[in-house]
């Protein structure tokens, strides 16, 4: 985290209640006053603190950035999750549909649009929290089922010996199933589970072996080999069940409340043309997603970057508008970041030119595009229809952990929204 550390500016501690971080700004606002003699650089850092450590709402999501465990002691658990970072989101209004034009029957010549083409479907959740809950139940009930199986034919054998090894050896597989299927429950799901392949692997290998001594025609042989190989995958299927559904509660609600997101205290913003090409996807693509000031490296963000799916467009001018901004000289080095950090999805970038150059920019690679902004939206939404109409949920919440990193933006900060 790269933002000062407002309390030390105002020389009070982080437990300091409200009144003496008030009293501390007064302070430090007479000794650091340029018409006092005080530092100009100095003054604008407490006036920043004040700002962040004033408001309820920001100094929390600045504690919990900062402090991280120690801050969500205080808070409580809940405050840590990643929904209650502050993740600002918004509603671009889509734009009106044209009115209906007749045509002549016959001799017309008809424009098709880009998104004409497309067969949109009903937007779906990806991964589906059905498909892992059944998963997991068809998972435990073969588990038993082999289980009883396997205990049933030992005791209708007339062999003790069989008997009194059958026992012990369901009874340790099912203690260390149940064991490790509590430690699943207990884990908070921050991440998506790896498959235990050695695990799996290792039970395979046992399953094969008594099977194999058992005989392939001995059915108790074949009930405890498939009894210890879903035993092992049991808790791994219970882990992705928790994690889709974290995905779901932590990402499902903000998506169909919103669909455009940033950094906490920022607006979407755009000129006019860039405005009405954002419109025009999110319109037309209803699984599409607009992210507005994305970190790609520390020190550069991308002004306007779409999801859908698996694939995100990073979109930018030919010049920032501040240093910050990604623009068409780090616009590869943005895609190479964010290709990298998120490895499950198709990353690409377009500068939007006012007019398209005449000669191709040096440097250029097969990740980026340059195109002109009145013509962009068919290249852009052609290329995201293609990743289909779902949620990509891990790839949501990667983009909106990203945002969380980012600093509040002072209040005062009134840039106008996207316009049509």
């Amino acid at each position: 985290m790269n933002e000062p550390d407002h309390y030390r500016v105002l020389g009070v501690s982080p437990q300091a209640p409200k009144a003496e971080i008030q009293a501390a700004y007064r302070r430090r606002l007479r000794e650091t006053h340029p018409d006092k003699g005080g530092d100009e650089a100095e003054f604008h850092l407490v006036q920043g603190a004040w700002e962040t450590l004033s408001h309820p709402g920001r100094r929390r999501e600045y504690d919990l950035l900062r402090f991280g465990r120690r801050a969500a002691r205080r808070y409580g658990k809940a405050a840590a999750k990643p929904a209650h970072r502050k993740v600002r989101g918004w509603n671009v209004a889509p734009t009106p549909p044209p009115a209906a034009q007749g045509f002549p029957a016959e001799g017309a010549l008809v424009a098709v649009p880009w998104h004409a083409r497309l067969r949109l479907a009903r937007p779906v959740y990806r991964p589906s929290s059905w498909i892992a809950g059944a998963a997991s139940a068809i998972l435990a009930a073969v588990w038993v089922f082999c289980g009883l199986g396997y205990l049933g034919q030992a005791l209708a054998s007339d062999s003790w010996l069989f008997l009194a090894l059958a026992i012990p050896v369901t009874l340790a597989i099912a203690m260390i199933v149940f064991v490790q299927t509590s430690r699943a429950f207990r884990r908070r799901p921050e991440t998506s589970p790896n498959a235990p392949t050695g695990r799996l692997v290792l039970a395979f290998l046992v399953a094969a072996a008594v099977v194999w001594l058992a005989g392939l025609s001995t059915p108790w042989g074949w009930a405890l080999g498939v009894y210890v190989l879903t035993g092992a995958a049991l808790a791994w299927t219970v882990k992705r069940l928790r994690y889709t559904l974290a995905l779901r509660r932590s990402v499902g609600g903000a998506l169909r409340q919103f669909n455009a997101f940033g950094p906490a205290g920022t607006r979407p913003k755009a000129d006019r043309a860039t405005g009405k090409l954002l419109r025009e996807v999110l319109s037309n693509l209803p699984a599409a997603r607009l992210f507005v000031a994305l970190p790609a490296e520390p020190d550069t963000r991308v002004p306007h970057a779409i999801v859908c799916g698996d694939r995100i467009a990073l979109l930018c001018a030919p010049v920032g508008r501040d240093n910050a901004d990604v623009d068409s000289v780090n616009l590869p080095e943005a895609v190479r970041a964010l290709d990298e950090a998120l490895p499950d999805a198709t990353v690409q970038g377009w500068v939007l030119w006012p007019t398209l150059p005449e000669t191709a920019r040096a440097g250029e690679t097969a990740a980026v595009h340059d195109v002109a902004v009145s013509q962009a939206a068919a290249d852009i939404g052609l290329w995201l229809a293609a990743g289909g109409a779902v949620y990509d949920l891990p790839v949501l919440q990667a983009l909106r952990m990203r945002l969380a990193t980012v600093p509040p933006q002072p209040s005062g900060d009134r840039a106008p929204v996207v316009r049509a």
